[in-house]
């Protein structure tokens, strides 16, 4: 029984990743399309927009500022997952034994005990999640320009610089330290 579960949630997660790839994939390829459409629609009726950028750099520009990238980060986030799994699995027990010997071997701790599953179970799930902070950040770090940046850089035109500073609105109040109050 314990192996069908086993099997039946390897199989899922290789499902999802499987799944999430194709879906990428059949979504790129559609947007690939929608950005000739658009490319065609904006050298009519808006030529300024596209002047000096070829079609196959627009497709590429509008592929990448809306292609939807979690589906690729999710599913290599649960194929790398899968390719951890059977390394963390042996990596875990054996980091759990050296420290359990070095504290003196006592009986109570074994592996065969609730402290042995406990690490097993949380030692797997913190690696799963150390995984999953990789793919994360990779997802942040990498996240491309908006759309309109990259057509306007694609066109060579300098892009606003933003100063980050605004003024305050009116109706925002400043927070003043009370006079009243001896402390401040």
């Amino acid at each position: 029984m314990f192996y069908a579960s086993l099997y039946s949630s390897i199989a899922l997660v290789a499902l999802f990743s499987l799944a999430t790839l194709v879906w990428w994939a059949i979504k790129a390829n559609a947007l690939k399309a929608e950005a000739r459409e658009e490319y065609a629609a904006r050298v009519t009726g808006k030529p300024a927009t596209v002047s000096g950028v070829s079609e196959p750099e627009f497709v590429s520009i509008y592929v990448r500022s809306f292609q939807p990238r979690w589906a690729l980060y999710g599913s290599g986030g649960s194929a790398a997952v899968l390719a951890v799994s059977p390394v963390a699995l042996i990596a875990v027990p054996a980091v759990y034994e050296v420290i359990w010997r070095a504290g003196g071997a006592p009986d109570w701790g074994g592996t065969t005990g609730y402290v042995y599953m406990f690490v097993l179970f949380f030692g797997l799930v913190l690696i799963w999640a150390l995984v999953a902070a990789f793919f994360a950040r990779q997802h942040h770090v990498r996240t491309p320009e908006p759309f309109n940046h990259a057509l306007a850089r694609a066109r060579g035109e300098p892009l606003p610089e933003d100063t980050g500073w605004r003024r305050r609105p009116k109706w925002a109040r400043r927070a003043r330290p009370d006079p009243q109050d001896s402390d401040a």
